[in-house]
């Protein structure tokens, strides 16, 4: 069992699950379907900055989400440096990134990932999905806990649902094919 002890992780997700509770009054369905321990990949659609801030307070693992190294300038980057967020270059290749990853997760670890590489401002409900999410699944024999996030950040009032599906594991199947089923599996989650 990974037992990570990261204490400014842990008070800054209680900080922003209260917050979050006053703010925004987040929907989380599915939570059962959070592996308790071992290594896990949280995939799944970005529509908000807010995304990852609403995952990470939704389970008690501490999760290493991958993010837009322009996000790691200031004191922004110390405190996600700390916290173990994973800079990620848009745009070129990132070895770097995606071995700090497959360490975590050989270490019983969890790392978040939107798999459309950005976030959506588009009509559709979600953009194709680049294989890397994949990759690093099948080469660290990860179960994957695909995710969606439906409706909107209001203030004050429900408006945003996260739910959770059932893991799934891609190490048997065509890079190809399981980035298809994941896609799948986050639009039929997105459409419930």
């Amino acid at each position: 069992m990974n037992k990570e002890k990261n204490y400014l992780y842990r008070i800054l997700r209680g900080i922003c699950w209260l917050l979050l509770k006053i703010l925004y009054r987040p929907i989380v369905i599915g939570k059962e379907n959070i592996p308790k321990e071992g290594p896990v990949i949280f995939a799944g659609n970005h529509i908000n900055a807010m995304d990852p801030t609403i995952v990470m307070i939704s389970t008690n693992r501490i999760v290493h989400y991958m993010a837009k190294d322009e996000l790691f300038k200031g004191i922004h980057g110390l405190v996600f440096n700390q916290i173990g967020l994973i800079p990620v270059y848009r745009n070129k290749k990132n070895p770097a990134a995606v071995l700090k990853a497959e360490r975590i997760l050989e270490n019983g670890g969890t790392v978040g990932i939107f798999p459309e590489g950005t976030r959506n401002r588009t009509q559709a409900d979600l953009l194709p999905f680049k294989k890397g999410t994949i990759r690093i699944a099948q080469k660290t024999n990860t179960p994957i806990v695909p995710f969606a996030l439906k409706g909107e950040y209001k203030l004050f009032r429900r408006g945003i649902t996260l739910e959770f599906g059932k893991a799934i594991n891609v190490n048997n199947i065509e890079k190809n094919e399981a980035n298809e089923e994941l896609r799948e599996e986050v639009l039929e989650l997105i459409r419930k």
